[in-house]
């Protein structure tokens, strides 16, 4: 009967092989493009049997979602450390917005990965539980004006989307960017002067 510790050490051996995975996969991404790589480059480069790639993704496609997935994790963490030393909830909706938006236009790995992985369309956002907690948060500190959350989530998820697809596009500056938070600002209720005077806020290092 396995121990507790060989439970552990099983899992922490599966995570391994995963990431051992997952880092190759990268590395061949940037260095062949996805179309030139093979399941057998993945695991010949992360040293494991063939096979053992099927006990972890189904495909490449999956593995490569893995891989943007990380990223997205990290850019939730960065963004967080700056998120909680924020009391005003619009502050927070404003720096989060624009700390996204600036990664999806000028983080050159995010922006490269997703090409040369055939993830085109892939969206660059906070996560959907976070943005609804925000907005909840701002209707119960009087902060925002909404009288259907749900609904006005469902709206700014779209203009955000929109705007995510139109910077995939290169159609879109810095200052148009700037421009989406604040019509975002002022649908959940902000008077203009009061949404320009927050887009100003400063971001996180890139």
């Amino acid at each position: 009967m396995p121990t507790p510790h060989t439970d552990i050490s099983a899992s922490a051996g599966r995570n391994q092989t995963r990431a051992s995975l997952i880092a190759a996969t990268r590395q061949l991404v940037f260095e062949r493009r996805h179309a030139r790589i093979s399941i057998q480059d993945i695991t010949r480069r992360a040293g494991v049997a063939t096979g053992t790639f099927y006990n972890y993704f189904e495909t490449k496609r999956k593995v490569f979602s893995a891989i943007a997935d990380d990223y997205r994790q990290q850019f939730a963490m960065e963004i967080e450390q700056t998120r909680s030393r924020v009391k005003d909830p619009a502050m927070m909706v404003t720096i989060t917005l624009q700390y996204y938006f600036k990664q999806a236009q000028h983080n050159e790995q995010w922006k490269t990965f997703i090409e040369y992985a055939g993830l085109q369309g892939l969206m660059l956002r906070q996560g959907e539980q976070s943005s609804l907690d925000d907005l909840r948060h701002g209707v119960r500190a009087g902060r925002f004006k909404v009288e259907d959350v749900f609904f006005a989530h469902s709206l700014i998820s779209g203009m955000i989307d929109h705007t995510n697809q139109a910077i995939s596009e290169g159609r879109l500056t810095s200052s148009d960017t700037d421009n989406t938070v604040r019509y975002v600002l002022r649908m959940l209720g902000l008077p203009d002067l009061v949404a320009r005077a927050l887009i100003q806020s400063p971001l996180p290092p890139m």
